[in-house]
């Protein structure tokens, strides 16, 4: 090697990499900031480029952005072309020179390299003019010899042009300006090779897993059968791996030691993936690999670059992982700390967690495992993912000369960073308060940037927002504020920032953020208000949270406002608003901050625990400990419920529930809701917090109302109610208990809470609804509530739970979930039976969902608001599932019934054998039938009776077990309902020996109780006639017989039972005068009835008709029956498209799988042929 080649490569290395890191000096941005001119020997790998004029090409001597220098074109070291021939040569380096020539003779072999020590001058630093001029001279003189196959004026021009499409193109620090046509075109036309000089270091193939696999470590020659075993486990392994079946991975790794097989690299590489992979806790991974890793060196398989390039990203993610954790750990510290101690943590758990995490920082071992790497292999490249990790650690970390460093390794490996690789640098820089260097950053992303505009590298993930975002943050760490708005405003002013979304995240990331880490949280909000919704509401957030965390309740409480409530965004400021009220002593505040993170729609998380901790003490501390202890046991119950799966957060929320019991033994206080008191607050719910019981205080039971409260009026009042509803005939009371109410009131006087409740209740029964609103208001006028009176406010439970309940009696679901939400904002719930009626009357509110799954869904909803279920939530539950046929979840709630000691009442056993009676479960159902008659507080009901009847009626069509059950029921003194008497009339109709006289009496017998025979009666005798016996004449003259009748008003059952028998008989078409008499009575169309003449006239052939009548049944009404019948008749008709369309019609109401399933498999074969025709 010449020797002047030589000693410019040592002064490449060594002399100049002390002045210019990577080639590159400071920025024209470093020089309007004389302050941030860092040491020299302290420079990083972005603060080494004096550059107002442009990039030196003559200084790029390791820098993979830009084409490497040639040692014999560079610079022209000869004898003759020493340094000296620049004018801004430094004598320092004249000195080197001659010191080098002194120890390297020509002709003698090169020894040990040793530092020359320059000249120092103290406290020289260049004037700004100075960099200036010498830089300018540097790059015309350099550039020069660097192109000498170019005219000087060409290489100026080539360069100018150059610069112009960078600064042109991507918005400069210093200035901006727009791209013209002209630019543009010279760019294209003159300097692209410029351009290409700079992408040419960058153009390499990007390195896939695969390829690290393939390293030359891991492909050693196979030769002998050990070698061919330990290959044939590595290739099985890597497979497994790939497939993701990392299950496998350990059993078969262990065959293969047990066969004495030594494991190659790719096994160990298979081997670490699963345990990265297997590991339930995140904690485990780290160890588990690194255990991998010493069984590898312990064996002496040599790693490969996958092994490093693994275990880097593992620990480089770790330790990101750590630094997150312990700046969520911080802020809780922060927020909820400092209740026993200063600067202590809420729960011990959080400390623990906080001194794990502190010795668990693995940053040190990637960066010496990087290291290992390059030492065994100078040449091994990673991928820009790895780099990338490894970088942003590091800038977390902030160890800047790392972070340089292993930017400097990619460089010289000519790998093509990841765009988010620059805003961690920038970041990492700034917060070593290094902004020259953080500028230099942004400078190198702009020129890939540029390269990337022009096809010369693909940078697949263009990160220019963030990247502005982190330079603006960078100005503004660095306390250069008016620095960060200059740059904001050219970046808005350029033609790439118009986006609106650029500006949102410049603003919120940067602006923002940027003042909130420096505690400028009024300038923070200041800026926000500019930013579109969605940006506007997290900044927002992130405002009032961190100036609540600060004590600034100004700025938390105006951003707060601009923060949407039913958004997920609200949770944090709101627990931080919280923590403030509850630090200024403010519950009356806290509460309003408590109501938004207690709300039904709240996703809740581990997050909640301590904010729900530190509000149920600040109400305990304030003398409300019913009401903090029962909202914080709802809310730890949904934390638990949300993290079922997860152990350790049920262990928190035990933490917390035990911070809230010490509280209380501390401080002597006692749980008030385990003291026996005729006046109970809360609802009796589970509690975790037990203390002694001792007398209640006088204000617990105090009660404002009472001197004007007429307890005898009120007694009266809910006897009227009483009689109503347990008299025979039914008869409404209400009335006369409204005049004695309004008695009460012109006396100046009021009923009871629970009297104004149960009015209400009467009157939604009656489907008066503005008479339910009225009592309301009365209630509302005469006992306002007063939340700081226990007594008052479980007064206003009851009359609040009658809301509920009254509007889902009346079908008003809505505004039912209205008084819910404030009967939620009063710490209570609605009980249990008004949540069983959210049950009941599913059926009125659509018909176009699952009723079962969305009865299970408000079960579970009462129980997570901690209401303790009762009987008739059950009833209401399982009748529910009983009916979608669902009769394992039927048996499950049953069980789960008797184990929490609620005892079935015969509602229940009734709804449970009608669900085995659905399901054709007989001796189940007559076991639970004998066990009903047996129970202790059996009640006498007709269902289950009715229902055991009949199910031997329609399905096993055995009479004499009806007629059994029938005089079983009369020995228990049970009165037969109207129902009951009709599956009589149909037993002896239509079950062998048929008895139509034994029928009729049924009528006579029915008259001899003192009441009517109904419709449906003799709706039974019609089709017995028509269908049982063939009769029509008979039918129709019983038919004739009860139009004729003026008592009886016509119903559909009667003129269903006509078309049947017309349709058994094929005289569909005399259906044509009933069904225009039907419909002039006003008697609606059913889907009942609609399937009897849709059958009827697909059998006749005539499918137009039967289309007709199905399109007569609105599609809301149309039940699954009516849906199969029109199918049925389609197919008949061999028209399959238009079968599929009425499924497809079916399966968008959402009925259950067990009802649609049998109609999809009419139609072809299930859910997937139907998805396959949709």
């Amino acid at each position: 090697m010449p020797i002047y080649s030589n000693l410019y490569s040592n002064l490449a290395r060594q002399g100049f990499a002390k002045t210019f890191h990577h080639g590159y000096a400071q920025s024209l941005v470093a020089a309007t900031h004389p302050s941030s001119y860092p040491n020299q020997h302290n420079r990083s790998a972005f603060a080494r480029r004096h550059n107002s004029v442009g990039k030196l090409h003559s200084y790029r001597f390791k820098n993979a952005f830009h084409t490497s220098v040639n040692a014999s074109s560079a610079l022209t070291l000869q004898q003759d072309a020493r340094p000296e021939r620049l004018n801004t040569s430094d004598a320092g380096l004249d000195a080197y020179f001659d010191a080098w020539k002194k120890q390297h003779p020509v002709g003698e072999p090169e020894k040990e390299w040793t530092q020359f020590q320059f000249a120092k001058r103290i406290e020289w630093k260049p004037s700004v003019p100075e960099v200036e001029e010498a830089t300018a001279e540097a790059v015309a003189a350099s550039y020069e010899d660097q192109r000498p196959g170019l005219e000087r004026s060409q290489s100026t021009g080539d360069l100018d042009g150059l610069r112009k499409a960078r600064s042109d193109t991507f918005v400069s620090v210093e200035g901006s300006g727009a791209l013209t046509p002209e630019v543009a075109q010279q760019i294209r036309d003159l300097h692209i090779n410029g351009l290409q000089e700079v992408a040419s270091g960058l153009v390499t193939p990007p390195m896939s897993l695969e390829d690290l696999r393939r390293s030359p470590l891991s492909t050693s020659s196979v030769t002998t059968t050990s070698d061919l075993q330990s290959q044939s486990y590595a290739e099985h392994l890597t497979k497994l791996s790939q497939s993701q079946r990392y299950a496998e991975i350990p059993a078969v790794f262990e065959s293969m030691l047990v066969a004495g097989i030594k494991p190659v690299a790719d096994s160990y590489n298979a081997l670490l993936d699963a345990a990265i992979h297997l590991p339930a806790e995140r904690i485990q991974v780290v160890p588990k690999a690194l255990d991998v890793y010493s069984d590898m060196l312990r064996r002496k398989v040599a790693p490969t670059t996958a092994t490093y390039n693994t275990l880097i990203n593992l620990l480089a993610s770790r330790s990101l992982e750590v630094n997150e954790s312990k700046k969520m750990l911080e802020e809780k510290r922060a927020r909820f700390g400092g209740m026993e101690q200063p600067d202590k943590f809420m729960l011990a758990s959080s400390e623990m967690e906080f001194d794990i995490l502190s010795e668990d920082d693995r940053l040190d071992f990637a960066v010496k495992m990087f290291d290992m790497s390059m030492r065994t292999n100078k040449d091994r490249t990673y991928p820009a993912e790895t780099y990338f990790k490894l970088i942003s650690a590091c800038a977390e970390a902030v160890r800047v000369n790392d972070m340089a460093r292993f930017y400097e390794d990619m460089e010289s490996k000519k790998v093509i960073p990841l765009a988010a690789t620059f805003p961690s640098m920038i970041k990492g820089y700034a917060a070593s308060r290094d902004l020259t260097s953080a500028v230099e950053c942004y400078n190198e992303y702009k020129d890939i940037a540029v390269a990337d505009n022009y096809g010369l590298v693909e940078l697949t993930d263009r990160q220019d927002a963030f990247v502005y975002a982190a330079v603006v943050k960078a100005y503004v760490d660095s306390d250069k504020l008016p620095g960060a708005i200059r740059f904001y405003e050219k970046i808005v002013e350029s033609s790439g920032a118009k986006n609106p979304a650029v500006k949102d995240i410049i603003v919120s990331h940067g602006l923002v953020q940027g003042l909130l880490d420096s505690g400028v949280h009024a300038e923070a909000l200041k800026w926000a208000q500019g930013l579109s919704v969605a940006p506007k509401a997290s900044a927002m957030g992130k405002i009032a949270a961190s100036a609540a965390d600060a004590g600034n309740s100004s700025v938390a409480l105006s951003a707060f406002e601009n923060v949407p409530l039913d958004s997920q965004d609200v949770a944090a400021p709101a627990m931080a608003l919280l923590a403030l009220s509850v630090r200024s002593g403010n519950v009356a505040e806290a509460s309003k901050y408590w109501q938004i993170l207690s709300a039904p729609g709240m996703a809740v998380s581990a997050s909640f625990i301590e904010p729900t901790a530190m509000y149920a003490i600040s109400m305990i501390g304030s003398g409300q400990a019913a009401l903090g202890l029962s909202q914080s046991e709802q809310m730890f119950h949904r934390i638990k419920e949300s993290a079922s799966s997860q152990s350790s957060i049920a262990d928190e929320v035990d933490e917390g529930i035990l911070l809230v019991e010490q509280f209380m033994g501390k401080r002597g206080i006692v749980d008030p809701r385990t003291i026996e008191s005729p006046v109970v607050y809360q609802q009796a719910f589970p509690t975790h917090f037990q203390a002694p019981v001792t007398r209640p205080a006088f204000e617990d039971s105090f009660d404002p109302y009472a001197a004007s409260t007429d307890f005898k009026g009120s007694s009266l009042i809910a006897d009227e109610l009483e009689r109503g509803l347990t008299s025979r005939a039914k008869v409404s009371r209400l009335n006369e208990a409204l005049n004695r109410f309004r008695n009460i009131r012109r006396a100046g006087r009021h009923p009871r809470y629970i009297t104004y409740a149960k009015l209400i209740s009467a009157a939604a029964r009656e489907e008066r609804a503005n008479l339910v609103h009225d009592i309301l208001g009365m209630a509302r006028a005469d006992v306002p509530l007063l939340t700081q009176y226990p007594v008052v406010r479980y007064g206003w439970v009851s009359i609040l739970d009658a809301m509920v309940g009254a509007c889902l009696t009346l079908g008003n679901r809505t505004l039912a979930a209205q008084f819910h939400q404030e009967l939620l904002d009063m710490g209570a719930a609605p009980t249990a039976n008004t949540f069983g009626l959210y049950i009941t009357t599913l059926k009125e509110s659509t018909k176009t969902f699952d009723e079962a799954s969305e009865a299970v869904k408000i079960f579970h909803r009462a129980k997570s608001e901690g209401v303790e279920p009762s009987s008739f939530l059950y009833n209401a539950l399982i009748g529910k599932l009983g009916k979608a046929r669902r009769i394992d979840d039927c048996l499950f709630f049953f069980a789960e019934m008797r184990s929490l000691g609620i005892r079935p009442t015969s509602v229940t056993y009734g709804t449970i054998v009608n669900a085995l009676c659905r399901v054709s479960d007989e001796k189940f159902a007559e076991e639970l039938f004998e066990e009903m008659e047996s129970m202790p507080n059996y009640k006498a009901r007709p269902a289950p009776y009715n229902s055991l009847m009949q199910f031997f009626l329609t399905t096993k069509r055995d009479k004499a077990k009806v007629l059994q059950y029938y005089e079983r029921m009369l020995s228990k003194g049970i009165q037969p309902t109207n129902h009951t008497y009709k599956l009589l009339v149909d037993t002896h109709a239509t079950l062998d020996p048929i008895n139509m006289s034994a029928a009729e009496a049924v009528l006579d017998i029915i008259r001899a109780t003192g009441q009517k025979p109904e419709p449906v009666h003799y709706a039974s005798l019609i089709h017995a006639k028509g269908c049982v016996l063939h009769d029509i004449s008979g039918a129709l003259d019983i038919f004739h017989a009860v139009s004729a009748d003026r008592s009886i008003r016509p119903q559909a059952c009667v003129y269903q039972a006509l078309f049947e028998a017309l349709v058994a008989n094929h005289r569909v078409a005399e259906t044509e005068p009933f069904l225009k008499a039907m419909t002039a009575q006003r008697v609606e169309m059913t889907p009942y009835i609609a399937n009897t003449l849709i059958h009827g006239w697909a059998n006749e052939g005539d499918f137009a008709r039967a289309k007709e009548v199905f399109e007569a049944v609105g599609r809301e009404r149309r039940e699954p029956s009516t849906y199969e019948a029109m199918a049925r008749a389609f197919l008949a008709a061999e028209d399959r498209p238009a079968a599929m369309e009425v499924v497809r019609e079916m399966l968008g109401r959402g009925y259950p799988n067990a009802v649609s399933g049998k109609i999809l498999e009419l139609v072809g074969g299930g859910h997937n042929g139907a998805g396959e025709s949709a």
